[in-house]
This record gives structure tokens, C-alpha cells and sequence, in this order.
């Protein structure tokens, strides 16, 4: 430190050595509040973090199956047997935005197809019938299952392929929706 000296006085130098020491103790003050805000900075930085967690399952299931709930809602009773076809595409107009919107809303990857295969095989084992039940027979088209109910074209099911995939792992199954 240096010591100015203006006369002879001791107490005018007195006061130089405190305003010097006063000077450096805020400028060592200051320093180690910008290294803490520094420090506090990048301690506070989480950076950019990606999801690793799969969407819950049964909450993808189940908005799957309000939107097949939905769809069958707009055609129920619009068609007749014979009109199955118009019925089936009508049906999938209403459903694949419907899918899209479930598939946009989950972070991550999910998607959802439906699945012709699945749905023949489920039309054979599960086609609603009985004594009670006077029905037609089961169609599969496009992933839909649709049966003749009283000369119309009747919803019985869509067969949705859900496949989520994470960085860290891959879940795949195929849904059986049925509507009410």
C-alpha cells in the first residue's frame, strides 16, 4: 500500500491508509459477489433436459379409446349394411385426426396405427353372437371391425398398433377399442 503524505500530519495520513483500505475491502467484496453469482449461475443451470419418461400407457388406451368412441358416434345408424364401405372410410375420416391429436399430445414417441391383421383375427374369436343376438357377421376392413345389426353397419371394434418409444425403451401392443 502506498502512503501519500501531504505535511507532517499523522492523523491527514491516518485518514488516506482508511479510505485506501476501505477502497480495496469493497473491491474484494464486489469480486466475490460476482464469483458467487457466477458460481450460483451455472449451479442453477439445468440445461436442456429431454424427456427419458414414457407417457403413461393406460392414459394413451384410454384417449384412444374415447376418440374410437367419438368416430363410432358420428356414423352409428348412418349406413346400411351394404353401405359398410362408406361406413368403414366415414368412420376413419373421423378417427385418424382423432389419433393424430392423441399422438401430438404426448411428448415423446408415440404413435398409433391401426392393424388389419389384428383386426380379421379379433373378428373370428370375438364377433359378437349368441341366442340372444341376431346379428350378421363380422367384417375386418382397414383395421376396423364392423357387423350387421338389423340391416345397418355397426362399429364393433378398431385394432390400434400403439408403439412408445423412449432413448431408453420401446413399448408396443395392439388395443382392442371397442365402443359403448
Amino acid at each position: 500500500m502506498n502512503r501519500f503524505s501531504r505535511g507532517s500530519s499523522d492523523a491527514a495520513a491516518s485518514g488516506d491508509d482508511r479510505g485506501q483500505l476501505v477502497l480495496v475491502s469493497g473491491a474484494v467484496v464486489v469480486v466475490a459477489l460476482l464469483t458467487l453469482l457466477v458460481v450460483h449461475a451455472q449451479l442453477g443451470f439445468a440445461g436442456v433436459t429431454e424427456t427419458a419418461e414414457a407417457p403413461p400407457l393406460d392414459d394413451i388406451v384410454e384417449t384412444t379409446e374415447d376418440a374410437v368412441e367419438l368416430a363410432t358416434a358420428g356414423v352409428a345408424g348412418r349406413y346400411d349394411w351394404a353401405e359398410r364401405d362408406a361406413a368403414v372410410a366415414d368412420f376413419r375420416s373421423r378417427l385418424n385426426p382423432a389419433l393424430t391429436n392423441v399422438e401430438r399430445a404426448r411428448p415423446g414417441g408415440v404413435a398409433l396405427t391401426t392393424n388389419d391383421s389384428a383386426a380379421s383375427g379379433w373378428a373370428l374369436r370375438n364377433c359378437p353372437d349368441g341366442p340372444s343376438r341376431e346379428f350378421g357377421p363380422c367384417v375386418a376392413d382397414d383395421g376396423v371391425v364392423v357387423q350387421e345389426r338389423a340391416g345397418e353397419t355397426t362399429v364393433v371394434a378398431v385394432l390400434v398398433d400403439v408403439r412408445i418409444a423412449t432413448p431408453r425403451s420401446r413399448t408396443d401392443l395392439t388395443v382392442a377399442a371397442r365402443p359403448n
